[in-house]
């Protein structure tokens, strides 16, 4: 019945597709999303009329999506070059991150030639997908040593990047604006061209800290150890752990600049109602976003200095103040302890643009009950998260058991495990794990290995539980039975249903 009328709307003309309406949706949307993470000496935006080299393959093939089963087919795209006025090209590195001592010296000479250097670059596909984790926080070595070579030359060095997740920036420092765009869409080169000429201001924030390198993240050291990931830091994610252990990444959760100026005051609490006024302080329109964390009393049970509690983006014209409210309920000063519950005594609220930036607080008193810390917690990693790095120990005492790392020995195989996890202990799933492979990478070639969609079927495949091909392959039952007969050196499955 409901896509009978649906149909019928459709056939009288009730939802009509506006493609050009769909695309421009998508442009505002890529601008709204994008973050200025540096500007120095108010590098951007260009002046029209700016002669400015642009450099890099993803300034003709950007990334504008994800990999995987989140690839769509665009009706209409636009890159960077298409939409940009400049008077010199140079790839440099190519969309894949590659990049020869030739690509880099022409590069280079274009730069030179130039007023401002825009340079496009990001993960290639290959690096991040679903279905497989990233090896790296790194950009492509290609990447780095093109960016470092045009900024010894142009002071004027822009950077865009284009990813799904932070990176590593070595040359932050070196270069005096980046740009980063995200995943942007099929508008992203419209978008592009919109903020750095200063059509658009800048209003995106971060949705994550980006650390200076993937080591600074507490649980680097044990997330890759084996299949079975381990999430030692627990509730010390992100800004969670940077604020409390003091100690920053290079840019914040909630962090982005903007091409105009805001001045945040008035902060007052009346119960659980907190209202705080913002005025645009700059020449041009622009948005910032209020963001209000919430610190516990001091002692007890350990939780994180800091928690994001509320937070409202508003676009202000010119010398306009707006008020911005946020209403706060029990839970945003619960922990979990069995259950939720509100430890009683004085928090203190703060706002701000970032969660390094709080410039306004106030204390609101909440009633509540005594939680103790348990006795694993004095001297633990989670009582100090700036002293050195969770351990495994400390972590077990924390959850309360020991962890058992899921490595079963052949003999030991169920319709759990997966072809490869099998392979380093059986030769017949070694066989059949190689076979996946082959199979899967007819007519991907040598380098089927940088196929992001080679590299998830065989993470879906190879990487998945014989009961998922089950499921997703329509492998026979008894086929599965008999691989896991095999694997087991034909000894009698546990569990094999």
């Amino acid at each position: 019945e409901r896509f009978a009328r649906r149909a019928a709307e459709a056939a009288a003309g009730a939802h009509v597709f506006d493609a050009a309406a769909h695309h421009a949706l998508a442009r505002r949307a890529a601008i709204e999303g994008a973050v200025l993470l540096r500007n120095e000496n108010r590098a951007l935006p260009l002046a029209e009329g700016t002669r400015a080299a642009v450099i890099g393959g993803m300034a003709r093939d950007m990334r504008y999506q994800g990999s995987g089963s989140s690839r769509i087919n665009p009706l209409r795209l636009s890159q960077p070059i298409d939409c940009l006025p400049c008077s010199l090209y140079a790839e440099g590195v190519g969309a894949d991150g590659r990049a020869s001592p030739e690509s880099i010296h022409a590069a280079v000479a274009a730069a030179r030639e130039s007023e401002a250097a825009i340079i496009f670059a990001g993960l290639p596909a290959s690096c991040e997908s679903e279905g497989f984790d990233r090896e790296s926080m790194r950009l492509p070595a290609g990447v780095n040593r093109l960016i470092d070579a045009v900024a010894r030359v142009n002071a004027r060095t822009i950077v865009v990047i284009f990813s799904g997740s932070p990176v590593e920036c070595p040359w932050a420092d070196r270069v005096q604006a980046i740009l980063y765009m995200g995943l942007p869409g099929e508008a992203g080169g419209e978008a592009v061209r919109e903020l750095l000429y200063g059509r658009a201001c800048p209003g995106g924030r971060l949705a994550e800290s980006w650390p200076r390198y993937y080591e600074d993240c507490p649980a680097s050291a044990s997330f890759a150890r084996s299949r079975d990931a381990l999430y030692t830091e627990g509730l010390y994610v992100g800004y969670r752990c940077y604020t409390t252990a003091g100690r920053g990444p290079r840019w914040p959760f909630g962090y982005g600049l903007s091409y105009t100026s805001f001045a945040l005051d008035g902060l007052r609490a009346e119960g659980r109602r907190v209202r705080v006024r913002v005025m645009n302080t700059g020449a041009i329109a622009g948005s910032e976003t209020l963001q209000l964390y919430v610190a516990p009393p001091a002692g007890g049970i350990h939780r994180p200095a800091l928690e994001l509690r509320g937070f409202q983006k508003l676009h202000l014209a010119p010398g306009e103040s707006a008020e911005a409210l946020f209403e706060l309920s029990g839970r945003d000063f619960a922990l979990w302890d069995g259950g939720w519950k509100i430890q009683r005594g004085e928090y203190t609220v703060f706002v701000g643009t970032s969660s390094e930036n709080l410039p306004l607080s106030t204390k609101i008193y909440v009633d509540g009950e005594d939680i103790p810390a348990p006795e694993w917690q004095d001297g633990s990693w989670y009582a100090n998260p700036g002293a050195g790095r969770p351990s495994t120990a400390g972590f077990e005492a924390m959850l309360g058991r020991r962890h058992e790392q899921a490595e079963p020995a052949r003999g030991e195989f169920t319709m759990h495990h997966s072809p490869e996890q099998m392979s380093a202990h059986s030769r017949f799933m070694r066989l059949v794990d190689r076979g996946i492979r082959l199979a899967l990478g007819i007519g991907y070639g040598r380098d089927r290995d940088k196929s992001p969609e080679y590299r998830m079927m065989v993470s879906t495949s190879a990487g998945a539980p014989l009961r998922a091909l089950q499921i997703n392959g329509r492998v026979p039952p008894v086929l599965l039975r008999f691989m896991l007969r095999m694997a087991n050196g034909r000894k009698k499955a546990r569990g094999r249903h």
